[in-house]
């Protein structure tokens, strides 16, 4: 959410993968990996 890259695997197993991220709190199912630059439309939204 907060396009951290400081997402951390914060469990798995019967209940799937959960990720987390200590800056903006999110827990989640879904994290995406790319080495692509943040399009200007999504940054100005900061």
């Amino acid at each position: 959410m907060c396009k951290s890259d400081k997402i951390m695997l914060w469990m798995g197993g019967y209940t799937g993968t959960m990720y987390r991220c200590p800056d903006c709190g999110y827990v989640g199912p879904l994290v995406i990996e790319t080495t692509d630059d943040i399009p200007e439309e999504i940054q100005k939204d900061d």
